[in-house]
C-alpha cells in the first residue's frame, strides 16, 4: 500500500533496485549506457509527497556528488496538479526515484548489459480491436468537431502473458539502435522496460529544451524509396499540423517558468529509427531565476504529446474513453543530477512511449497517436501497429505471431 506522504525509504542489501539507461541521456555522448545499483534510498508515494523530491535531492546531491537519481512520474501524478478525473492503479506509485551514490557509464553496446535466457513463449491476450478503436477514434472526432479540442492522444493498452520469460531477456531482445532513451528499472511495483524515442525535457545551464514527436511513417529496406518516404512525412501537411499543434502547447507551457522572449521552435526534423521516420520539433527557453523542480513538473506534465491540446479538456476526454489508467505507461522516466536550483543541477526526461510494466508474468504497455478531426480511422490504426512491432517483437514468438496475423492491418516497410 502506498502512503500519502512518505518518508525516505533506506535500502536494504536485499533489495538492489538496478536500473539501466541507455542512449542520449544528458546529451554527454551520442549513445551511452548508464548502470547503478544499491541505492541509498528511495522516495515513492502518491502526488501529495511530491513536495519532498527538492529536499530529499538536495541532501543526497551534497552527500554524493557523483550519483543520481533515477526513476518515474506515472500519468495519473497529473491529477496531483489539475483537477481531472484519473484513478490510478492502487500499486503503482505516481512518482518512484532511488538515490544512487554512483552511476557508472559506459559505450552504448561495449558489454551485455545482462546475462539473459530465452524463457517461454508469450501470448498476447488483449488489444488489438480495429473495431473499437475506430469507434473510439470518430467519438474524439465528434468532440472535435463539437470544438471541445483540436486533437487527442488516444492509446489501446496490450497486455502479453510471459510464460516464464525474464524482463531482462525482453530488455535485451530490443533493437540496439531503436530508441534514443532506453531504461530498464526494478522495484517493488514491478519491472519497466522502455524503449521511448522521445525526449519530453532536458534542463542544464538554467535552459530548458522539449523535443515532441507527431508524426510517423514506416521506411522501406530501399535507399531511393525510404529517402522518399522521409521526404513525405516532412512535407506532410497533416502530420506538420499536428506536430505544430503540439509545439504551441509547449510554447505556453513553457512560458509559465521560461522568460518569454528567450522561448523559441525549431520546426520539423526527421528522427529515424530502424522501423520506422517521427516528425520531431524542438522548443526551448531561458529559466526564470525562481523556477525550481516542482515548478517545472507543474508546468509541463504531462507531455502535450501524449495529451493533446487543449491539454486539460483533452485528458478528461482521454480518460473518458480509454477507461482505464495508463500507470507508468506515458508518463515519464528520467535522470536528476546535482542540488536543484544551482548551476550544477540537471536532468533528463522521456516521454514514457513504447514502454511496458511487468508484473506476474505479464507485461502491460499502451500506445496510440494523436487524432485530429481529418484522421482515418484505420490509417491510425494502422500507425499504432508500426509504433507497437518493436515491443511485440521483443516479447517473443507468440506475441511476434501476433505481428504476422495483424500483417494486413501494419505499414508495410
Amino acid at each position: 500500500m502506498l502512503d500519502a506522504h512518505l518518508e525516505e525509504a533506506p535500502c536494504s542489501p536485499a533489495n538492489t533496485r538496478p536500473a539501466v539507461l541507455e542512449g542520449k541521456w544528458l546529451d554527454y555522448g551520442h549513445m551511452l549506457t548508464r548502470t547503478a545499483v544499491d541505492p541509498v534510498s528511495v522516495l515513492e508515494g502518491r502526488g501529495e509527497s511530491l513536495e519532498e523530491l527538492p529536499v530529499w535531492l538536495a541532501r543526497h546531491a551534497e552527500r554524493f556528488p557523483s550519483g543520481a537519481a533515477l526513476g518515474f512520474f506515472s500519468y495519473e501524478l497529473a491529477r496531483r496538479f489539475e483537477r481531472l478525473p484519473l484513478n490510478p492503479d492502487p500499486s503503482i506509485p505516481d512518482f518512484s526515484f532511488a538515490y544512487y551514490p554512483l552511476v557508472k557509464t559506459s559505450p552504448r553496446g561495449a558489454s551485455d548489459t545482462f546475462q539473459t535466457s530465452r524463457g517461454g513463449i508469450a501470448d498476447t491476450r488483449s488489444g488489438f480491436d480495429e473495431l473499437r478503436f475506430s469507434t473510439n477514434v470518430e467519438r474524439i472526432r465528434q468532440y472535435i468537431a463539437a470544438g471541445d479540442i483540436y486533437q487527442a492522444n488516444l492509446t489501446e493498452q496490450i497486455s502479453v502473458e510471459l510464460d516464464g520469460q525474464s524482463p531482462e531477456a525482453i530488455y535485451e531482445r530490443l533493437a540496439p539502435g531503436d530508441a534514443s532513451f532506453r531504461a530498464f528499472f526494478k522495484g517493488p511495483y514491478g519491472v519497466v522496460i522502455s524503449n521511448s524515442p522521445e525526449r519530453f525535457f532536458r534542463v542544464s545551464g538554467g535552459r530548458i529544451l522539449t523535443s515532441p514527436i507527431k508524426g510517423t511513417i514506416a521506411r522501406s529496406d530501399d535507399p531511393a524509396r525510404d529517402a522518399l518516404l522521409a521526404g513525405q512525412l516532412l512535407a506532410s501537411d497533416k502530420d506538420r499540423a499536428e506536430n505544430l499543434m503540439i509545439v504551441d502547447l509547449l510554447r505556453n507551457d513553457l512560458g509559465r517558468i521560461c522568460t518569454y522572449e528567450s522561448i523559441h521552435a525549431r520546426l520539423w526534423d526527421i528522427d529515424p529509427l530502424p522501423q520506422l521516420f517521427h516528425l520531431v520539433s524542438h522548443v526551448e527557453g531561458t529559466l526564470r531565476p525562481e523556477v525550481g523542480l516542482l515548478d517545472i513538473i507543474r508546468a509541463l506534465f504531462p507531455c502535450g504529446s501524449i495529451t493533446g491540446a487543449p491539454k486539460i479538456r483533452a485528458m478528461e476526454i482521454l480518460a473518458e474513453i480509454e477507461g482505464r489508467p495508463r500507470g507508468i505507461s506515458m508518463g515519464a522516466i528520467g535522470i536528476i543530477r546535482g542540488v536543484p536550483k544551482t548551476d550544477h543541477f540537471e536532468m533528463d526526461f522521456s516521454v514514457a512511449i513504447r514502454t511496458m510494466l511487468i508484473r506476474d508474468d505479464v507485461a502491460v504497455f499502451n500506445v496510440g497517436g494523436g487524432i485530429v478531426y481529418d484522421s482515418d480511422p484505420r490509417a491510425e490504426f494502422e500507425e499504432m501497429m508500426l509504433k507497437a512491432r518493436p515491443l511485440l517483437e521483443a516479447l517473443g514468438p507468440g506475441a511476434k505471431d501476433e505481428v504476422r496475423t495483424l500483417e494486413a492491418h501494419t505499414l508495410q516497410r
